[in-house]
């Protein structure tokens, strides 16, 4: 729920910040500017969320330049038909439920939805604005947000993906001996090349190396989704430990490892939370 929170504030100040100026300027009509895109991302990402931060910026900035209330239920309504038509369309329509444009398909899917929800704005103006936005800055955005920076999306429950391998590490040599065979024995079914299972090893060996430093008996559960990226998630109890930090007295050694991983990882995060540490490399 805090997660959520924070997403549907995010995304209010977002638009609350790509809003303002184009209203106190003048220059443009209200339902026009760089904002027009925000409401098909951040709904094909972040859903609900998404939709409600939108919403918000939008009466917030309204409320405060120019409080038309009529125009600001009409954006409103826009809003949400373009961001949950983005969500709920590309999920019931996609057969991978994490957002990307990688293919054809996925672009004929991105702007058929992006239409579809343009056209149940009911003035031409403001339905022309959401459409060419989403597609001159919405496409570029959808790409950075799914390859470069890989954001979390949210998914709905009933289309969320169970991890591929899933398996604990114990303080001894024969429990990550044995994660590596699943790994491989994974990948092998679902055709992934062995250079790439190497990284995903080769990343949750160090991890793990140096969390046991810090905590020589800790439990660390991994979970491994393979995918277009190949997703690790591991936790661990105790004390924070965030592996991902360099600490003044590590040696070359470890330094150099860390260094390994970053360079390897799309995406290298950490957080801590209820006495258990949850780090997430994806690669």
């Amino acid at each position: 729920m805090r997660e959520r929170l924070k997403l549907i504030v995010i995304c209010a100040v977002a638009y609350f910040v790509m809003d303002v100026p184009v209203q106190m300027t003048q220059i443009l009509p209200s339902y026009a500017g760089i904002k027009n895109f925000l409401p098909s991302v951040l709904g094909l990402f972040f859903g609900i969320c998404g939709v409600i931060g939108c919403v918000i910026g939008c009466v917030l900035s309204s409320c405060i330049v120019n409080p038309d209330m009529p125009a600001v239920i009409h954006e409103c309504f826009c809003i949400t038909a373009a961001g949950l038509i983005m969500f709920y369309g590309w999920h019931i329509t996609a057969k991978t439920h994490r957002p990307s444009l990688k293919s054809w398909p996925d672009y004929a899917r991105y702007i058929v939805l992006l239409a579809g929800g343009c056209m149940l704005c009911a003035s031409l103006p403001i339905s022309a604005a959401y459409f060419l936005t989403g597609l001159t800055i919405g496409i570029p955005v959808t790409i950075l947000f799914s390859s470069l920076l890989y954001i979390e999306p949210i998914i709905p429950r009933r289309y969320t993906s169970f991890p591929d391998v899933e398996f604990c590490l114990l303080p001894n040599a024969e429990s990550l001996e044995g994660a590596n065979e699943l790994l491989e024995m994974s990948a092998m079914k679902r055709d992934v090349k062995m250079k790439r299972v190497l990284e995903i090893q080769s990343c949750i060996e160090e991890l793990a190396i140096r969390i046991r430093k810090n905590n020589p008996d800790a439990k660390i559960s991994v979970s491994v989704i393979f995918g277009e990226a190949i997703s690790a998630r591991l936790h661990y109890g105790g004390k924070k430990y965030n592996p991902f930090r360099i600490d003044t007295n590590e040696d070359e050694i470890d330094i150099m490892s860390l260094k390994i991983i970053k360079h390897r990882a799309i995406r290298a995060s950490f957080s801590y939370s209820g006495g258990e540490n949850f780090v997430h490399v994806v690669v």
